[in-house]
């Protein structure tokens, strides 16, 4: 064969070999890459953040209305359906789940708590998978996953994923629930969200009224109050107070028990205000002067016999004018503020008056406020006590 023969042939053989390998190469780099991608896949899934991300997603549609309903049915709330606690709950709780790593775990075991706005609401835990690990298919990259070079390469069992395997949620320790209390007259109701509060709610009965204290021992059947209690309220609740005749009442914390006495009729407080006017001088003359003998008389015609009234008035007689320091008292102004009744008869009138004093060489000016009790029966009205 010719020289020129044989550097052709040679020519078309260096051609050939130099196709096949790169043929080898790019299909040593396809398969290389395709294997890399293959690992890459792999390391993604093998993150603890995948499969926690995933499970408390579902949380907000699963386990997490599971615990709050059982909390709801769990807790006595006779004034408010589930539905009602169970919006509360979740309002109380706040629409987001946040987790966090805990201590206590291993390199293949993760433990984190779950919170809720802030509060802990329960925990969970994950572990690697390691049935998954004949499924992990990385290729070629296998066989350099031990190689002190490549260190950065894992080996299948550090590539197989993550699941789930145990949690525990409890959101009873939370106080969801308030209680709601009140005071009213035994005659009256309450109302929670709609629904009438019964007697076995009431905690505390025979409460006297402020106003009425020292007069409940000389006049029985006077009216008392009582004090409902309602716990396991979840959120809160305000009580609709009924009066007696069916009326709503609103309660004003800053006034006294003669916000609930029964109004008067006209009539009444005509007649009431008129008797009032007539006995505060003479009371005024009695409780004043020196003249009590001589005002006694005058008084004693405004006062019920054998009353509380009448017997202080005797025992003031007896050294009452030793004590007085004024010769005159003149009233010179009579207002009556308001009247109520106390029921079975009984009135309070609530007065104020002025009066200029003489004494020796001197006047003094004075005002007076007095609760004076009356009693209007057949005989009239008459006065039995004076505060």
């Amino acid at each position: 064969m010719s020289r020129k023969k044989k550097e052709k042939v040679g020519r078309v053989i260096y051609a050939a070999l130099l196709v096949i390998f790169a043929v080898m190469l790019t299909a040593v780099a396809v398969i290389g890459l395709n294997d890399w991608r293959k690992y890459l896949v792999a390391y993604e899934k093998s993150q603890p953040d995948v499969v926690v991300a995933e499970y408390v997603e579902s949380l907000k549609s699963t386990e997490w209305k599971r615990q709050v309903s059982r909390a709801a049915e769990n807790m006595e709330h006779p004034f408010q359906s589930n539905e009602e606690c169970e919006a509360v709950i979740n309002q109380m709780l706040g629409d987001t789940i946040q987790y966090r790593r805990a201590t206590g775990g291993t390199q293949n075991k993760y433990i984190y708590n779950v919170y809720c706005s802030g509060n802990p609401v329960g925990q969970f835990q994950i572990e690697r998978d390691r049935s998954q690990i004949n499924r992990i298919d990385i290729g070629l990259i296998e066989l350099f996953s031990n190689s002190d070079t490549f260190w950065f390469i894992q080996n299948r069992e550090d590539l197989c994923p993550w699941k789930v395997t145990g949690d525990s949620f409890d959101i009873s320790n939370f106080t969801f629930t308030s209680s709601v209390s009140v005071t009213i007259p035994s005659n009256y109701s309450v109302q929670l969200n709609g629904k009438t509060v019964g007697t076995e709610y009431i905690s505390e009965s025979n409460i006297k009224y402020d106003i009425l204290e020292p007069y409940y021992n000389e006049y029985p059947g006077l009216p008392t109050k009582v004090k409902y209690s309602v716990n396991n309220i979840f959120g809160t609740l305000q009580p609709v107070i009924y009066d007696q005749m069916g009326k709503e009442f609103t309660v004003d914390p800053d006034k006294d028990d003669s916000q609930f006495m029964e109004s008067c009729s006209a009539e009444e407080i005509n007649a009431l205000s008129e008797f009032a006017k007539a006995f505060v001088e003479p009371y005024a003359r009695f409780t004043g002067t020196k003249n009590i003998w001589g005002n006694y008389g005058d008084l004693k015609q405004y006062v019920k016999e054998g009353s509380e009234l009448h017997k202080r008035m005797d025992l003031f007689i007896e050294g009452g004018a030793d004590y007085m320091n004024f010769y005159a008292v003149t009233v010179d102004d009579v207002q009556v503020n308001s009247v109520y009744s106390l029921g079975g008869g009984f009135y309070v009138i609530n007065v104020s008056y002025s009066t200029t004093n003489y004494a020796d060489y001197k006047t003094v000016n004075e005002t007076n406020m007095k609760r004076i009790i009356a009693c209007w029966d057949d005989s009239g009205i008459m006065a039995v006590s004076v505060e």
